[in-house]
């Protein structure tokens, strides 16, 4: 009985247990992430003819708000972690990397940086570098920011999962992010 018991026990903490995620260390934001991206623009009715224009490198968008969001949507949350310094950790060991440019699916324009004068009324996607998600260990992925013209602002999670060379991009999450 005490035999059957312990083997219980090591099966339920087997399952439970995922193993700790690492940060993927790319070269450059795998296309799988935009093609993605471009899926859920289409579910949220962004027309198939529209030109989607992201920002071609990862931006520094892990900060205490952004990080405050995704424990929102997190199992456990993270209401006791101190999440500037949290944010200014990740930010030291985050690699910036350039994003590889989708050739099909969503029609991608690139830019360096958002102009609020010349991008006024542009939807613009910026992507943060991955990082593996403090409040759910066995995750890694990124935030998205979709604006116009770098105003009224929509967060996302994007989840990533590897196995072996692989790379799969998770249901991607909504945040609830009010910048001020």
């Amino acid at each position: 009985m005490k035999r059957l018991f312990f083997l219980t026990f090591l099966l339920l903490s087997a399952c439970a247990s995922a193993p700790p995620a690492k940060a993927p260390q790319w070269s450059k934001v795998p296309r799988v992430v935009l093609d993605a991206f471009c899926v859920r623009l289409r579910n949220e009715g962004v027309s198939r003819d529209s030109t989607m224009v992201v920002v071609k490198s990862t931006q520094p968008l892990i900060t205490p708000g952004s990080l405050a969001a995704l424990s929102n949507i997190s199992p456990k949350g993270g209401t006791n972690l101190d999440l500037p310094t949290l944010a200014d950790e990740i930010n030291t060991t985050a690699q910036f990397l350039d994003l590889e440019i989708p050739t099909s699916g969503c029609s991608w324009r690139t830019i360096d940086a958002i102009d609020r004068k010349r991008d006024l009324d542009t939807m613009i996607l910026q992507l943060s570098p991955p990082f593996v998600n403090p409040f759910v260990k066995s995750e890694a992925g990124l935030f998205a920011r979709m604006s116009v013209g770098g105003d009224s602002p929509e967060w996302y999670w994007i989840p990533l999962a590897h196995k072996g060379e692989q790379l799969g991009v998770g249901h991607i999450l909504p945040l609830s992010l009010y910048e001020e």
